[in-house]
C-alpha cells in the first residue's frame, strides 16, 4: 500500500469512527484557506425563462483540482495567451468559470432529460413540492 494510500485510509477510519471529530477538524482548516471570488455572475441568461435568483457557490479545492479546473478553462482562451501571460485575477477567473460552466452544463442536460421524461403521478407531485420550496426559499426580499 502506497503512503498515499495508507493516508486515505487512516483518514477513511477517522472519519467513520470519529465523525464529529472529523468534522471539526475539516471546518477548522476550511476557515484558514484563503477565499477567492466569486468574480462574475454565471449563467443568467435564458431567453425563455428569466433568472430569479443569483446562488453563490464556495467550493475548497486541491492545488490538483484548481490547475485541472484552470487547464480546461485556458483551454478555451485565445491561441495568443500563454500561461505565463495570466494575472492572478484572470486565473481565478478562469477557475471560477470553468467550475460554474461545467455546473450549469449539467444542469441543463438534467433539465433537458426531465424534460423528456414521463414521470409518475407521485414523482410529479413531489416535483411540484420542491418547486413550491424553491419558490419560498428564493423569493424577492419584502
Amino acid at each position: 500500500m502506497s503512503e498515499r494510500d495508507e493516508s486515505r485510509a487512516a483518514a477513511e477510519f477517522v472519519a467513520r469512527h470519529f465523525p464529529e471529530t472529523t468534522r471539526f477538524i475539516a471546518d477548522e482548516r476550511l476557515r484558514e484557506l484563503p477565499v477567492f471570488g466569486p468574480y462574475e455572475v454565471q449563467g443568467g441568461v435564458d431567453e425563455l425563462e428569466p433568472a430569479v435568483a443569483v446562488v453563490q457557490v464556495a467550493f475548497a479545492l486541491t492545488r490538483t483540482q484548481l490547475v485541472t479546473a484552470l487547464a480546461m478553462g485556458f483551454a478555451g482562451l485565445g491561441a495568443d495567451r500563454t500561461p505565463q501571460s495570466l494575472t492572478d485575477d484572470e486565473v481565478r477567473r478562469e477557475v471560477e468559470g470553468h467550475l460554474a460552466a461545467e455546473a450549469l452544463i449539467e444542469l441543463d442536460r438534467q433539465m433537458e432529460a426531465n424534460e423528456q421524461t414521463v414521470f409518475p403521478p407521485d414523482q410529479q407531485q413531489g416535483m411540484g413540492v420542491l418547486a413550491s420550496a424553491v419558490d419560498r426559499a428564493f423569493r424577492r426580499p419584502q
